[in-house]
């Protein structure tokens, strides 16, 4: 039962802190493209890199947050990671989603974003 109190306010925090991140950032990350689009220019993948590296941020990031709540509120259950190296691989997932959407300003964060999806291609042909 404590556990699903704990599921329950972490997942309504949650969702106050992804919707504000949602509406400080994304207007961020779409700045400089003009809307309505023009008609010939193709911004798409201007706005769909940033923005989707974005969201996969803020859902690695619940992934992991939820995961910690239940492991440490006592939740026994197969979707909780036991292993250290399942760890590893969220933590992986949450480096390679944070790491593609600093590259975008920052192209030295591609370095993280290649090793991060090579280990993750790795350990999913284990």
């Amino acid at each position: 039962m404590l556990y699903r109190t704990a599921l329950v306010i972490t997942i309504v925090i949650l969702a106050v802190v992804d919707i504000v991140l949602e509406l400080q950032l994304l207007p961020l990350l779409c700045r400089g493209i003009p809307l309505p689009f023009p008609e010939t220019s193709k911004p798409i993948g201007n706005t769909l890199f940033s923005a989707t590296s974005l969201h996969m941020s803020i859902i690695s990031s619940n992934i992991l947050v939820i995961m910690l709540i239940l492991k440490k509120s006592g939740y026994k259950g197969r979707s909780v990671p036991s292993k250290p190296s399942d760890w590893l691989d969220l933590l992986a997932l949450l480096t390679f989603a944070v790491s593609a959407l600093t590259m975008w300003f920052n192209p030295a964060f591609m370095a993280v974003f290649i090793a991060s999806g090579v280990y993750l291609l790795l350990s999913e042909m284990r």
